[in-house]
């Protein structure tokens, strides 16, 4: 655990094997690896010049920039944990993501590189669909967006169907679950997902419960079972949309399964419609956030 000391004054005891810190915490963001705007050293940067002691880098399916990351941090004086988000799929969602902390990065490789082929081999059939709906776009144009073929995303494919600056109602008609060319994923399951994180060394939190799941029920169950089945180790509690009703149940999953509530804002970049500070998460007088412990 590392201390933190938030506006509201809470602070959380440091413990021997812990950076003996006080810290201001943000375990979620994304670079140009995966979704979002900025490449990894700048995301690194906009992370320290916003306050935040100890951030995670967390792309999509891929660790390509931790290192690049870590390195900036370093120099910027704050802390980069190794960590991934990996998208999976459940029965309460088609699109389910958990974040893998402490990872070693060379041993989950493997099922990044599995992810990122099942992210093209998706990618390919959004825009066959899109294509019998009358939309003009290509693969080669979504790639040229994404940067790099396994980097590719629906956000990516919107931009290069021309869906302008917001992609919300092109999300909403064409990419999200139920709609027109949505494309569910295949692998991994969020059991998997949790089993890879742990074979990797590092610590499993399912993120933004309540961005994924809506209903408290299945978002209890969700948490119930990943604990029970396969160790989960922590819940993202502290995330920017979640209402004050919806923090407080995620806390009392975590009270209730013995597991680590986390924070992040999502950073995906200073233009972004929806993530776009550092540090934007509230604890509505709550709780407060820890960062997993190094297994």
């Amino acid at each position: 655990m590392i201390s933190l000391e938030l506006a509201s004054g809470w602070r959380s005891p440091p413990q021997a094997d812990s950076l003996e810190c006080r810290a201001v915490i943000d375990l979620q963001s994304h670079s140009t690896v995966s979704d979002g705007q900025l490449e990894p050293a700048d995301v690194a940067r906009a992370a320290a010049e916003a306050g935040i002691t100890v951030m995670a880098l967390t792309d999509h399916d891929g660790v390509a920039g931790v290192r690049e990351a870590t390195r900036e941090a370093e120099q910027a004086g704050i802390q980069n944990v190794p960590a991934v988000e990996m998208s999976c799929v459940h029965r309460y969602s088609e699109d389910l993501h958990i974040c893998g902390y402490w990872i070693d990065l060379e041993a989950i490789q493997p099922a990044c590189d599995h992810a990122q082929q099942e992210r093209v081999d998706r990618a390919k059939e959004i825009i066959r669909r899109l294509n019998e709906h009358g939309v003009d776009v290509s693969f080669e144009q979504a790639v040229e967006k994404a940067g790099a073929a396994d980097a590719i995303g629906r956000p990516h494919i919107a931009r290069a169907a021309g869906a302008g600056p917001d992609l919300g109602p092109f999300f909403e008609e064409y990419l999200v679950p139920g709609a027109k060319a949505f494309v569910s994923r295949g692998w991994p399951s969020a059991e998997e997902a949790v089993r890879l994180i742990h074979e990797a060394g590092g610590v499993a939190v399912v993120a933004h419960p309540y961005w994924d799941v809506k209903d408290p029920a299945q978002v209890r169950d969700l948490v119930d079972s990943l604990a029970r089945d396969v160790g989960l180790d922590g819940i993202e509690s502290f995330y920017p949309p979640h209402t004050a009703e919806q923090t407080k149940h995620c806390l009392e999953l975590c009270e209730e399964f013995g597991l680590v509530p986390t924070a992040s804002s999502d950073y995906h970049g200073p233009t972004h419609k929806t993530f776009s500070r550092w540090g934007a998460y509230d604890t509505y007088g709550l709780g407060e956030p820890r960062v997993p412990e190094k297994p």
